[in-house]
């Protein structure tokens, strides 16, 4: 039991931090491309690696939203068994769809401004996918005796 609740919260903590990085670098990427002026690649990873440290808020929203999503999809997964290999990684993209849909009610504006565009939108999406998909990684691994 312990270990179960260990196991989720360390896919819960691991799926968020990757889904965190790959969307902050995916946002950073996109708000670079939008002013279209070349930017040297030491540039961009510099600007990547501030904005990676910069923006914890984000990290915390998107663990809360997974907190909600994995939740929902355990549930879904009992009573829908064929999608038990793919219930996180879609419960985690739908979770940045999620919070981005909301932060557009909350401010009139998606704060992220990398996903202001439909690509950019999508690209924090597939963020929130591959933390879904290393949540199941870590919480969903068997007890070994």
């Amino acid at each position: 039991m312990a270990g179960n609740i260990l196991r989720f919260i360390g896919g819960l903590l691991g799926g968020a931090i990757a889904a965190y990085v790959v969307a902050v670098a995916l946002n950073t990427q996109f708000v670079i491309g939008g002013h279209g002026v070349p930017v040297s690649f030491g540039d961009r990873l510099n600007m990547t690696a501030f904005d990676i440290s910069n923006m914890p808020l984000y990290l915390v929203i998107i663990l809360m939203g997974f907190l909600i999503a994995f939740g929902i999809a355990a549930l879904l997964k009992r009573f829908l068994p064929g999608l038990s290999a793919i219930a996180y990684p879609i419960a985690g993209a739908a979770a940045l769809g999620a919070i981005l849909g909301l932060m557009y009610i909350m401010f009139q504006t998606v704060p992220i401004s990398g996903a202001r565009s439909t690509f950019g939108f999508l690209s924090q999406m597939l963020a929130g996918g591959i933390g879904g998909w290393v949540f199941a990684r870590i919480a969903a691994k068997k007890a070994t005796a």
